[in-house]
């Protein structure tokens, strides 16, 4: 069975009315719970053209301020909807504080901060933070996820989408 398309009647202000109470949320406990202030300016927004595929509902703007969603969004059960936003605001944790939060050999993120280390070790840890690739990309963002939010986010179902304490790991190459 493949992935469905999910499809809406909704216009993006309309599906905003939906989704912008969970977006609010979520950076509520990003900002005030797990103390990343810098989510604070984050704001969310909506375009059909993020629905790119199947399983493709939100994306996170590489400088950690803009989330973008997609009408269809709007349209998931509300346990997927709090994942993939805790997902996406994990981007912007990662883009808004870069090379701070890393995997460590035990598969957990570790924030490590500038003025713990000197700037030759500083300048290796940002290197290897900008050339990443995409899935240690959203692994790391999993990852800060669970540790802003506590729930391991795992993968349900024929598209692979988000989900809080449930699911798989996140599949390799998975887009």
């Amino acid at each position: 069975m493949g992935c469905p398309e999910i499809e809406t009647d909704l216009d993006c202000e309309e599906a905003l009315l939906v989704i912008e109470p969970f977006f609010l949320e979520m950076r509520r406990i990003y900002v005030e719970e797990a103390r990343l202030s810098r989510c604070s300016k984050t704001q969310v927004y909506c375009a059909p053209w993020i629905h790119d595929s199947p399983r493709h509902f939100a994306a996170c703007r590489d400088d950690g301020r803009v989330i973008v969603v997609a009408p269809e969004l709007a349209e998931l059960p509300v346990d997927t909807v709090v994942a993939i936003m805790a997902h996406e605001f994990g981007h912007a944790v990662d883009y808004l504080y870069p090379a701070e939060f890393a995997l460590g050999r035990d598969g957990e993120v570790h924030r490590r901060r500038r003025n713990q280390v000197d700037d030759t070790q500083w300048a290796r840890w940002a290197k290897a933070w900008e050339h990443r690739d995409g899935d240690l990309v959203e692994v790391t963002a999993d990852a800060v996820a669970e540790l802003a939010t506590g729930n391991r986010v795992g993968y349900l179902g024929p598209c692979d989408l988000q989900a809080f304490d449930r699911g798989r790991a996140r599949p390799q190459g998975l887009r």
